[in-house]
């Protein structure tokens, strides 16, 4: 009997009993995720492809991808490369996989849902995902099992969307500890400007703040408070660049309502009375 054959390619294909998940991006997100599915059991094997050999490389030699890409049909493929990625990768895997649950791990929802309705359609076992987790550390080396346990994951189905494909993807990201919740895609990256995207770019603006300044003199004058805001602007600039131009306008209409915001007021007790408030917004965040 001859062997089946790839439907986009017409390369013979090999139809494992056992489970497996294509990984497209070995970075931190998609190396976690990994990771935390070969511990709970979701899939039996990993493998993976990455436009940098190099980084490929890493995520084999450390055990998150078993082998590249192979002629392995896989039951599951997480995207898990740039923003400005997904959607040319999520259409070429629905083509090539058709009726297989492909998710993505970007932290921009429109512009891939834009992008694949204008290309023809969303295919209909896609669901956008969006873990709220990460690090300003990159790379398969930086990829924990744990990184998802406790952390909320925001799906963004949309009307084309299959609810069974649904159910499976949010079953896979409860079974590594996550926190499932579901949002229009819209209304996420709204949410998603404000609490991630306009505070990299704040980091990012006030390190250039400084730029200029005698570097070991300001080291001196270091404490936790800077640290702690500016500790995002340690962040790839490359994946930063992509987000941030991916999620644009949303950022910017924030950036321009912090801006009205950054001034000292002349009168002490109003200016008292903004910071009470604002520090009692974030006192009722840590619950």
């Amino acid at each position: 009997m001859n062997a089946p054959h790839s439907r986009a390619s017409g390369l013979p294909v090999d139809r494992p009993s056992s489970s497996s998940l294509l990984l497209v991006g070995t970075g931190l997100i998609g190396g976690s995720f990994a990771l935390a599915a070969r511990a709970q059991g979701l899939f039996d094997r990993v493998i993976g492809t990455d436009s940098n050999p190099e980084a490929l490389s890493t995520a084999c030699s450390l055990g998150i991808v078993e082998r590249p890409e192979t002629s392995i049909e896989p039951t599951g493929v997480c995207i898990a490369t740039p923003v400005s990625q997904i959607a040319e990768q999520v259409a070429d895997a629905a083509m090539r996989y058709p009726g297989v649950p492909i998710f993505d791990v970007g932290s921009v929802k429109t512009m891939v849902v834009d992008s694949l309705r204008n290309d023809g359609a969303v295919p209909p076992h896609f669901v956008p995902c969006h873990p709220i987790a990460g690090s300003e550390k990159v790379g398969a080396r930086a990829a924990r099992a744990d990184l998802f346990r406790g952390r909320s994951v925001i799906i963004t189905p949309v009307e084309e969307t299959d609810p069974e494909t649904v159910a499976t993807v949010e079953s896979w990201w409860r079974r590594i500890g996550a926190i499932v919740a579901s949002h229009d895609p819209g209304a996420h990256d709204r949410i998603i400007a404000a609490t991630s995207h306009l505070p990299h770019l704040v980091a990012f603006a006030l390190m250039e703040v400084l730029e200029g300044l005698d570097e070991k003199a300001i080291e001196a004058y270091i404490g936790d408070g800077f640290r702690d805001l500016s500790r995002v602007a340690a962040s790839d600039p490359t994946i930063w660049s992509d987000i941030l131009q991916a999620n644009r306008d949303a950022t910017l209409g924030l950036a321009k309502q912090l801006g009205t915001r950054l001034v000292i007021d002349d009168n002490k007790a109003a200016l008292r009375r903004r910071l009470a408030k604002a520090r009692d917004l974030r006192v009722r965040l840590d619950g």
